[in-house]
């Protein structure tokens, strides 16, 4: 359910939950808010409120679960650590403002239904372009039977203010507007990658001939994830992003295994990796990956970056998911409603290690040989 601001849609979720736990009583389900502020002040409240007036269950707050009367439980969670809301086999998962979520927990939610075949429903307004149009929208919109996608505008509550609907069409941006209160996608303004298009510079995989260049950007995490963007240039330098590695609570010894072994029977040239860890790349030098300190000038990686995408000279895998949606949420901060020259920090791992990659494989400018005297 992707609609605009005041629609209703965390008033729907419970209802949905409530007819899920109907089919299964005695099975467990999951809702899940984007923030742990927001669970407590919005998806709480009103799940509760809902769930004390149709049950006799309990909620308990020192272990974030709603206990059915049936025997059946609701686990409660936030997506501020995705994988905190592994471990359980649920019948149902409801995410509400779903599009605030990172990719992860997308696919946790996924992971915790797959046992049972079980549902999703996902409530949000469309903050970004990332993962919720691409691999639930588009999906819906081509026609795949797995996804279905209701859509409406604020105003389509009837409770919802007509005058604050017309006020915010006057005055705000129109991409702005079409997102929080028409519930549509959108280009937001101040992405860093604007000119990348998903229909132009995702492709599908080929193989990749054994004679092109390959180069491997690291950004390292823990708990935040680590990030691997793998590229191939060829030989007109193309640049194609062919792999990505998006890991949390890995130790550098872990994730270098791991990226080692992804790596295996190519001929990686380097690995670029985050400069400020030099114990991570000194770890994977040991595991015999050709581990760097990556030149970490921002504005200048950004522009390389940028550059090869202009230039049509840079594509991505279709599957890089987590490469993909920082790509469409990666923006300039602001400050006083005016860009600044510097990102946020944040949807920025992958983007990160592209960086790292992309620099260096950009053309190094040749140095002018001296002349001798008297020429």
């Amino acid at each position: 359910m992707i609609a605009g601001t005041g629609g209703g849609k965390s008033w729907f979720g419970p209802i949905w939950l409530y007819r899920e736990i109907q089919k299964y009583p005695k099975d467990g389900f999951l809702v899940v808010s984007p923030t742990y502020p927001m669970f407590q002040r919005i998806v709480l409240p009103r799940t509760k409120e809902f769930l004390d007036a149709v049950t006799d269950g309990e909620y308990r707050a020192g272990e974030r679960i709603y206990y059915l009367p049936t025997g059946g439980k609701v686990f409660f969670g936030s997506a501020d650590n995705p994988f905190s809301l592994e471990g359980v086999h649920v019948r149902a998962a409801w995410l509400d403002e779903a599009g605030q979520m990172k990719r992860e927990a997308w696919d946790v939610a996924l992971r915790r239904v797959g046992f049972h075949k079980g549902r999703v429903l996902l409530t949000t307004t469309p903050y970004n372009l990332g993962w919720l149009k691409t691999e639930v929208f588009d999906r819906w919109k081509a026609g795949d039977k797995n996804y279905e996608v209701v859509q409406f505008a604020s105003i389509l509550n009837p409770a919802y203010p007509k005058e604050e609907f017309e006020r915010a069409k006057e005055t705000m941006p129109d991409w702005k507007f079409k997102m929080f209160y028409l519930g549509q996608f959108a280009r937001p303004e101040g992405l860093v990658y604007q000119d990348f298009d998903s229909g132009r510079h995702v492709v599908e995989p080929f193989e990749i001939p054994a004679d092109w260049r390959r180069v491997i950007g690291v950004d390292f995490g823990y708990n935040n994830p680590t990030a691997a963007v793998w590229l191939a240039v060829s030989p007109d330098g193309v640049v194609y992003a062919y792999r990505e590695y998006y890991q949390r609570n890995k130790l550098p010894e872990e994730s270098g295994k791991e990226i080692k072994h992804l790596s295996k029977n190519e001929r990686i040239e380097l690995a670029a990796c985050d400069p400020s860890e030099p114990a991570g790349i000194e770890q994977y030098r040991r595991l015999g990956i050709p581990a760097r300190a990556g030149d970490n000038a921002v504005k200048e990686g950004i522009e390389a970056v940028i550059t090869l995408i202009k230039s049509n000279r840079f594509f991505v895998f279709r599957g890089l998911v987590n490469l993909l949606d920082e790509i469409e949420n990666y923006r300039w901060a602001e400050k006083h409603e005016q860009l600044k020259d510097e990102p946020v920090k944040e949807y920025d791992h992958a983007v990160d290690a592209l960086r790292y990659a992309v620099m260096a494989v950009r053309p190094k400018a040749r140095k002018p040989v001296p002349k001798p005297p008297g020429w």
